[in-house]
């Protein structure tokens, strides 16, 4: 009889599944969640921070040992205090599920308690308070650890506090999340994050090479938003490397890949004219800021920042009258709390090198030593230079050179093609 072979057994496939390291949940804080009530000085940011603690304990422990995790009466107290409180009606509804969490922790929905804590997030990033979306953001992703999505929000949020370390870890963990779920959307986000997070941090080489695996993922998996913002990232990159007129046709890429997405588009349009003004084609600079402030002015902090582009690029040409006009908009917009110090640094940054190059040195060196001020404080090293060298040649009385002399590029066409991009957006309501 023929004895029938006996196969070898199958070796074991390594688990492949990468573990997801745990994220950094606070900064230099002293005690957490603290930031909000440094930034809410108030009864509701008492009941803010307190509701974020809430939710970060019950996110933090077992589903198996909430039932008794709060005061029997906790939920109805808070009801209670609510109804006195002086809060706004889109924060009333929120707070009241997380209410009803501390009455009912055992059965408490997941979604009902993450959908709250974004709301509360969207109301805060809304009036510039970022460290109180920080940490509600954060509690709805630790209540929520399988969602990349939630982990690039809180990545995206410590990055624009300053908070790199944090931000570091959240977009490594939305990233390897991503990957292992086939999220390739938030995959290309969260490498698109880090990218810009070693742009802040002035690792420009680590910057194009993130940027370039974001391209190539996001190209791979068909998820087209996501193509188009890497050839912008790419383009930011190029312009902080230094390359001139070689970064343009990655902004061509990028409009083109834009197309219909005006929010986008206006977004790459400030990040070319800003370039424009670092190559010395002011006119063309100039023509594009002024196309473009309609269309920001209900962004308080972006309108900031394209007005303070417009000093610089009027400065370049010699233009005060521009130059004057555009400092009056930055005063009554940076006088809003709604405008993030991030922002500031930028705008009066964009206002010292216009008022260096009318030759108005003492107003550029009182700019300047204000943005020294802020970048310090938020460790932002390029900044920290640009404000340093400003301010030195304005103490030495040294102009711009050629303030009016435009650089010869292949950019006018694409000058045109950026002004008929935003005229024709829906948003559109003339100068």
């Amino acid at each position: 009889m023929r004895i029938k072979a006996r196969s070898r057994p199958t070796p074991s496939r390594p688990d492949r599944r990468q573990r997801i390291p745990p994220a950094l949940t606070r900064g230099t804080e002293r005690l957490e969640a603290i930031s909000i009530l440094d930034e809410i000085p108030t009864d509701l940011g008492l009941v803010l921070w307190r509701s974020a603690r809430n939710v970060l304990l019950w996110a933090e422990t077992p589903p198996s040992s909430r039932g008794a995790l709060f005061a029997g009466d906790a939920g109805s107290g808070r009801v209670q205090l609510l109804s006195h409180l002086d809060a706004e009606p889109e924060l009333r509804a929120p707070l009241l599920v997380i209410a009803d969490l501390l009455a009912r922790p055992a059965s408490a929905g997941l979604l009902r308690v993450v959908n709250a804590c974004r709301r509360i997030a969207l109301w805060a990033e809304g009036r510039g308070a970022l460290a109180t979306a920080l940490e509600f953001t954060q509690a709805a992703a630790l209540a929520s650890p399988d969602s990349a999505s939630l982990a690039f929000a809180v990545g995206r949020l410590a990055r624009r506090g300053a908070d790199y370390d944090r931000a570091e870890s959240w977009y490594t963990r939305a990233a390897i999340q991503a990957r292992e779920n086939e999220d390739w959307r938030s995959y290309a986000s969260a490498l698109a994050g880090m990218g810009n997070l070693h742009v802040q941090r002035g690792n420009l080489p680590a910057a194009r090479r993130v940027h370039l695996r974001c391209l190539q993922a996001s190209t791979r998996h068909h998820v087209r938003e996501m193509v188009a913002a890497s050839y912008h990232n790419l383009f930011g990159v190029a312009v902080e490397m230094q390359v001139g007129s070689d970064a343009d046709p990655l902004a061509a890429r990028a409009l083109e890949a834009y197309r219909g997405d005006f929010a986008a588009t206006r977004r790459l349009a400030y990040d070319v004219a800003y370039h424009w003004v670092q190559l010395g084609y002011f006119a063309g600079a100039l023509k594009l800021a002024q196309t473009l402030a309609p269309h920001v002015r209900d962004d308080l902090s972006v309108s900031a920042i394209v007005h303070g582009l417009i000093g610089r690029a009027a400065g370049g040409l010699g233009n005060a009258e521009v130059f004057d006009r555009a400092t009056l908009d930055v005063d009554e917009l940076l006088s809003s709390p709604a405008v993030h110090e991030e922002m500031t640094a930028r705008t009066l940054l964009g206002l010292a090198h216009g008022a260096l190059s009318l030759g108005r040195s003492a107003v550029s060196a009182a700019y300047a030593d204000e943005v020294l001020s802020i970048a310090r404080k938020r460790f932002e090293g390029r900044i920290v230079i640009e404000a340093e060298a400003l301010l030195d040649a304005a103490r030495h009385e040294q102009g711009v050179a050629n303030r009016s002399t435009p650089v010869v590029t292949p950019v006018p066409e694409l000058v045109e093609q950026f002004v008929e991009a935003l005229d024709s957006s829906p948003a559109y309501a003339g100068v």
